[in-house]
């Protein structure tokens, strides 16, 4: 029975579907397990700044497991953007009580990656180049539990780079700590023909000993669910990655199949 560990609600900002629907679109497609990770994010650029509600949260996931608490697992985390940016309030909500903390980098240099001038004010060597400086302090800084959609740019630039000089003491630092790399199948319902990170990526991982991988749709809608799990199981054993599932901010492994 499959799972999904990165997922909105309208707990974001940018989302569709409630918690409610959520949960009864997975239990309706057979989900075994579905981890809620919502944006928490203090950096004006994005448009989930200071949208994030706490108790707004707890209050819809204990309904949620009330209702189907018997027919799935609902798992609660967050998705932080750019702790290391903003470590007070990053502390105080490692001090809940998150199942998972998803970790990510959306903007640099205070443009959020996705925006349309993006590409006029930089070249798109200083885009990846900015966008894995970013996140190797942020991996450095660390806390977390997995790093999310790590060449998130290529979401929006098919001309994209890899900069073996950011990438490989990224991963190595990964590793170090030891914090799970995601799987994202996000672009996929962009029509793109690949997921996050790419096979490149993947494939530095596994050679400098990495193995533990989390996997997610990053759906903000309920159709969303589960997208793209065939792409992310193709990967996974292609490169020989041991998916895993945060409970109480602790890895378990997740049998094959379950993604």
């Amino acid at each position: 029975m499959p799972i999904d560990c990165h997922i909105h609600s309208t707990i974001s900002s940018d989302a569709a579907s409630s918690v409610d629907e959520v949960c009864r679109a997975a239990v309706k497609k057979g989900f075994s397990t579905v981890c809620f990770t919502e944006h928490v994010d203090w950096n004006p650029t994005d448009t989930n700044y200071r949208f994030y509600d706490p108790g707004r949260y707890d209050a819809e996931i204990g309904r949620a497991r009330a209702s189907f608490g018997n027919k799935i697992e609902i798992l609660q985390g967050i998705e932080f953007s750019e702790p290391h940016l903003y470590p007070r309030e990053f502390e105080e909500a490692s001090r809940r009580k998150y199942d998972f903390i998803l970790a990510s980098v959306h903007a640099f240099q205070g443009t959020w990656a996705g925006a349309e001038d993006v590409r006029q004010k930089y070249s798109i060597d200083e885009i990846f180049e900015m966008h894995y400086v970013e996140t190797l302090r942020m991996v450095q800084f660390g806390g977390f539990d997995s790093l999310a959609h790590m060449d998130f740019p290529r979401k929006y630039i098919s001309d994209y780079r890899e900069p073996a000089g950011l990438i490989d003491p990224i991963l190595s630092e990964l590793i170090r700590s030891n914090i799970a790399l995601e799987l994202n199948s996000s672009p996929l319902r962009k029509g793109m023909d690949f997921c996050l990170p790419s096979p490149a990526i993947l494939g530095g991982y596994a050679q400098l000993g990495g193995k533990s991988v989390t996997v997610g749709s990053d759906a903000h809608h309920a159709e969303e669910i589960g997208s793209g799990n065939d792409h992310l199981a193709v990967q996974i054993s292609s490169h020989q990655l041991e998916p895993v599932v945060f409970r109480g901010r602790k890895s378990f492994p997740v049998a094959p199949g379950a993604y």
